[in-house]
């Protein structure tokens, strides 16, 4: 089983996710529940949980107040939102999962699967994220990257270009490292795209500033030699992209 504490000022947000987990989770044990950052950190204290549902915005102190708090921890988090915000760049970027509510039950159940999954694997991804959360401007955000047991901060600006394989994405940096994420390329589209990064191709994510040129054969050139192709159908948008 996994020992879960819940943490949201509503009463009723609390109580609906309990119930969404004994349908979808049987192996969540929710342990305690705390509707305040004050509470939560005795309530933590005290259970030791293995994962911790927080709510972002509460009165009296965000749920990253809390983590601040704490300095470091040992459980893993699932952070609750009801809007899209810079908070939520910054729990994607330090490769945190985060659940927009209302909550959905095959969302719920990914997230706890991707816990169980890295079980055991500590990512310090908690230093990440408390960087990134006290970033105004999102380019000096740092991806957490994983390799073995040991986590990376990456600036984005060192990733060439992401590649798709089924469900995982490999980022390949400008020093010929390479990471292979268990997040889908789709979610790199969505964090690095406001960052310069182009979908040249359903497989393919380019940084625009490692580009040099597009060739005619469908081909972006990188400044390291290295091609990836260009659909037919991204052609005319890559290039009005290279252009401006």
């Amino acid at each position: 089983m996994v020992r879960a504490v819940i943490v949201d000022d509503e009463a009723e947000a609390r109580a609906s996710l309990r119930i969404l987990l004994s349908r979808c989770a049987p192996d969540v044990e929710v342990i305690a529940e705390a509707s305040s950052i004050d509470e939560a950190e005795r309530v933590i204290t005290q259970h030791k949980p293995e994962l911790l549902f927080l709510d972002v915005q509460m009165p009296g102190g965000d749920g990253f107040e809390l983590l601040q708090r704490l300095g470091s921890w040992t459980f893993d988090v699932v952070f609750a939102t009801g809007s899209s915000t810079h908070a939520i760049q910054a729990i994607r970027f330090s490769a945190l999962d985060y659940l927009m509510k209302p909550v959905l039950g095959d969302e719920l159940r990914a997230a706890i699967d991707r816990h169980i999954a890295k079980r055991g694997i500590g990512t310090d991804a908690h230093h990440n994220l408390l960087h990134n959360i006290a970033q105004a401007d999102e380019r000096t955000m740092k991806l957490t990257l994983t390799s073995g047991d040991r986590s990376y901060f990456i600036d984005p600006a060192e990733v060439i270009w992401c590649e798709a394989d089924v469900n995982y994405t490999n980022l390949h940096l400008n020093d010929d490292r390479r990471f292979v994420s268990a997040r889908t390329l789709k979610d790199y589209e969505d964090m690095l795209t406001p960052l310069g990064f182009l979908r040249t191709h359903r497989s393919y994510l380019v940084n625009r500033a490692h580009i040099d040129h597009l060739d005619r054969s469908g081909f972006v050139v990188l400044r390291n030699g290295h091609r990836v192709e260009v659909a037919s159908r991204r052609k005319d948008d890559v290039a009005r992209a290279l252009a401006s």
